[in-house]
């Protein structure tokens, strides 16, 4: 007996694996949003403006929530009634509208319990180190196809230097704080980000 012919393909596998865990960790996003009285979009664009306490647009919260622009405004609506977010004039265009979340919002945001981890608590800290090396790969890779909203992770920065010492245990270098990095580092959301497109 050949497992190899009798399987389905090894990605679709994988694919159905990650499809199952991120229905678990948003069955956690959304009852713990229901016991915030938030909705899972709500919260979402709430944990986004949160991190960026220089403000957000409200079209990056949409494609960063992957939701039309009017499903944004209505959240975000919903969002300043409960007076965890606010409205000011953008600094960088006088006739644009940013969004910052209120004191309210931030403690509600540094709150908010990380829906994913009870599904990595089970690895080793080598294993999660891997784990998070794969992930900003997807996120590079969904990113280069535009299939992705731009995210702040160290391997899109102009500050981050991949494996500039390659074979150490901190290959990469940060020239924003100027320290080398291990793989363990990388950021996923990095509040210092710049841009290297």
């Amino acid at each position: 007996m050949n497992f190899d012919q009798m399987s389905e393909p090894l990605d679709r596998r994988l694919a159905d694996g990650l499809t199952r865990l991120a229905a678990v960790a948003r069955q956690l996003d959304w009852q713990a949003a229901a016991a915030a009285g938030l909705s899972p979009t709500q919260a979402d664009i709430l944990r986004f403006i949160a991190n960026r306490p220089d403000g957000a647009r409200l079209t990056a919260a949409a494609a960063h929530v992957g939701v039309r622009k009017a499903t944004a405004s209505d959240a975000v609506a919903a969002l300043e009634r409960k007076t965890l977010v606010c409205k000011y004039a953008d600094a960088a265009d006088a006739r644009a509208v940013a969004l910052k979340a209120t004191p309210d919002g931030n403690r509600a945001a540094q709150a908010w319990p990380s829906s994913f981890a009870p599904i990595v608590a089970g690895l080793s800290p080598a294993e999660q180190e891997s784990l998070l090396r794969m992930v900003i790969k997807m996120i590079r890779h969904l990113q280069q196809r535009h299939l992705i909203a731009p995210q702040r992770t160290c391997v899109t920065c102009r500050h981050f230097r991949e494996n500039v010492a390659p074979g150490t245990s901190t290959p990469h270098f940060c020239a924003f704080v100027g320290a080398p990095m291990a793989e363990r580092h990388l950021r996923v959301d990095c509040a210092e980000h710049a841009s290297a497109a």
